[in-house]
């Protein structure tokens, strides 16, 4: 049964990355056609162009390994019922569900390898792409930001700054009030610069003066340097990019949708759909698959033609309905979760019924 388990998978694994392969480079081809008149337009070098290519190409990944694999599982199991191996398969001993069952334990590897991929290298690509392009071809940087303003969630200060530096991690010309637990000011503290601290998760404040109000007395005093743990807001909120959840890295986006949600709900929605939106990606591939897996392939001509006619209906079917059940979650007629949920029962359904349908007709 090994043998068999290993031919299925390496079948899969071979005919999906080379599609994904295909996928990527018609996409990376047509983006380049695209852009082909920015780029003389701007005289950029051939290395900037190989580097523009190069930070979208992970996207590029994650937008064609659900079809890839998709087209991977229909293709490997068309054949089967074309080529009469499947009758082989079913008369030595093997069910149906047993042949599917290294199909799936390989698609679940390839989708927890595509969920730890996209929220890592691929974020990271994403946001250097968008960065570099802007600098290219617009202002000079999609991340410093002027007259920014923070509060915490929940805390008890309100931080304002005159320029937020991205590269250097440096808000400079820095305010702070802070309030005690019935919202009265009880600090004020003006800095030149403030530093964050990687190490330990907070900011330093720099060449500056602190005013303490204990009742009635204000108590005022200088620094060099303050380091305030009890300020933990990240860089990323300081930035130009702070709305930009999709660039956010996990932990970040986490915190981000909290404090969102206690101050404004009406934008928490449209972020939390897609966040869910963005974590659910990934697991596309295995939806697709069991899609594939489901449905009927026991046509008596064109058995390939007419299982991927049937694989790619069902596919628009679920991208269609996750379309719209974001729209919903956005504007707050839904739970974002269900926007990922709702698709994903549907699609199944539909494709259950479709493989009913067939056992019945055929």
């Amino acid at each position: 049964m090994k043998i068999v388990d290993r031919y299925i998978s390496f079948s899969i694994l071979k005919t999906g990355l080379a599609t994904l392969l295909i996928c990527t480079l018609i996409i990376l081809a047509v983006e380049l056609f695209g852009q082909m008149n920015d780029y003389l337009t701007s005289q950029l070098p051939f290395s900037t162009i190989l580097q523009l290519s190069i930070l979208a190409v992970p996207e590029y990944l994650m937008m064609c390994v659900s079809i890839s694999f998709l087209f991977a599982t229909t293709f490997f199991l068309s054949q089967l019922e074309g080529n009469n191996e499947m009758i082989m398969l079913l008369n030595s001993g093997l069910s149906y569900r047993r042949v599917c069952r290294p199909v799936i334990l390989t698609v679940l590897a390839v989708t927890l390898i595509a969920f730890v991929f996209s929220q890592t290298l691929m974020i990271d690509a994403k946001s250097r792409h968008d960065r570099l392009s802007v600098e290219l071809f617009g202002q000079s940087s999609t991340s410093d930001a002027s007259d920014v303003t923070v509060s915490e969630a929940g805390g008890n200060f309100l931080v304002n700054a005159a320029y937020f530096d991205e590269a250097r991690g440096r808000l400079f010309t820095v305010t702070m009030v802070s309030w005690d637990g019935e919202g009265r000011v009880s600090e004020r503290l003006e800095a030149s610069y403030a530093d964050w601290d990687a190490e330990k998760g907070c900011w330093t404040f720099s060449d500056g003066a602190l005013w303490v109000l204990s009742g009635d007395e204000v108590t005022a005093s200088r620094f060099d340097t303050l380091t305030r743990e009890d300020v933990t807001t990240a860089p990323v909120f300081f930035t130009d990019e702070s709305r930009d959840i999709s660039t956010m890295p996990t932990s970040v986006a986490f915190d981000h949708l909290r404090r969102l949600r206690e101050v404004d709900v009406e934008s928490w929605y449209p972020a939390a759909s897609d966040f869910y939106s963005r974590l659910a990606s990934p697991f596309s591939i295995l939806v697709l698959t069991l899609v594939c897996l489901m449905m009927n392939y026991r046509f008596k001509r064109n058995i390939f033609l007419f299982s991927i006619i049937q694989s790619l209906c069902t596919a628009v079917v679920y991208y269609v309905l996750q379309m719209l059940c974001s729209i919903m979650t956005s504007q707050a007629l839904f739970h974002p979760a269900s926007g990922v949920i709702i698709p994903v029962v549907a699609t199944l359904a539909l494709a259950l019924a479709i493989r009913l349908i067939g056992k019945i007709n055929g």
